[in-house]
C-alpha cells in the first residue's frame, strides 16, 4: 500500500438501499432511508474494491452509526437536518449490502456516534468525522499514516455524505479528491445536481468507473 491513492466507499449500508433490495435478499434493515437505485451502485464499487486490491492501493469503508435516541431523527423529519431513523448502531440497517465484496485489510470508519440534542449540530454527514471502532483512530490519522495523497470515492447518497466527504478531504486535508459518479446515487436528482455543481467549483473531480480503474492501473 504505497501507491498514495485511496478508494473510499461511503454508507453503503442495508438503511441507505430500497427496501425491494432487501425483499430480493430476503434481509432485514434495507429501506431505513432508501435512495432510490442505490443498489445500482454494488456492481460498480465492488469492481473498484477489487481493482484497488489488486494495485495494493488503500480502502476503507464509512458508516453511520447512530445511537437509538438523537435528534438526527425526528418523527416529523424535515429530511435537511432531522430524518427518520435509520443506521443505528449494531442493527441490521447500520451493515454494508451483504453483496459488496469488501478486500482483506478495508479500513472500517464508523461515524455519527454522537447523541445530539440538536439535528442542526449534525457533522456525520462527513467521513472526515469518523473513526475506527476498535483502535479509535480517526480518518485523518489513518489517511495520514497511509500517506493518501488521492482519494476517489463511491457510495450513498451523492447529495449528501459523499459531497460532503469529498469536500472535506479537499478543503480541510488538501488531497486531490475523484467521486465517482456511475458509482453513488442521489437522494433527489435536484439536489443531486446541485451537489455536482458544488463539486466542481471546489475542484473535485468526477469521473466514470471506467476512468477510475485505468487510474488505479496507472497509479505509481
Amino acid at each position: 500500500m504505497n501507491k498514495n491513492v485511496a478508494f473510499g466507499l461511503i454508507d453503503a449500508q442495508r438503511g441507505f438501499m430500497p427496501a425491494e433490495e432487501g425483499e430480493r435478499l430476503g434481509l432485514p434493515g434495507f429501506g431505513e432511508l432508501g435512495v432510490p437505485n442505490g443498489e445500482r451502485i454494488v456492481p460498480k464499487v465492488n469492481a473498484l474494491l477489487a481493482k484497488a486490491a489488486l494495485e495494493g492501493l488503500v480502502t476503507f469503508t464509512t458508516q453511520d452509526w447512530h445511537p437509538e435516541n438523537t435528534a438526527h431523527f425526528s418523527a416529523e423529519p424535515n429530511f435537511n437536518t432531522t430524518w427518520p431513523k435509520h443506521c443505528v448502531a449494531e442493527t441490521p440497517g447500520a451493515e454494508l449490502n451483504p453483496d459488496i465484496k469488501l478486500p482483506t485489510g478495508t479500513k472500517r470508519i464508523i461515524k455519527g456516534t454522537e447523541v445530539l440534542l440538536n439535528g442542526e449540530d449534525d457533522t456525520s454527514y462527513s467521513g472526515l468525522n469518523g473513526l475506527d471502532p476498535e483502535t479509535g483512530q480517526t480518518t485523518k490519522e489513518f489517511l495520514k499514516e497511509n500517506d493518501v495523497k488521492v482519494v476517489i470515492l463511491g457510495g450513498l447518497a451523492l447529495d449528501y455524505c459523499v459531497k460532503e466527504t469529498a469536500l472535506d478531504f479537499k478543503r480541510k486535508l488538501g488531497l486531490q479528491v475523484a467521486v465517482v459518479t456511475d458509482a453513488t446515487q442521489p437522494v433527489a436528482q435536484e439536489t443531486g445536481l446541485a451537489a455536482i455543481d458544488e463539486l466542481e467549483k471546489a475542484g473535485v473531480k468526477l469521473i466514470t468507473t471506467d476512468q477510475a480503474l485505468k487510474y488505479m492501473e496507472a497509479a505509481k
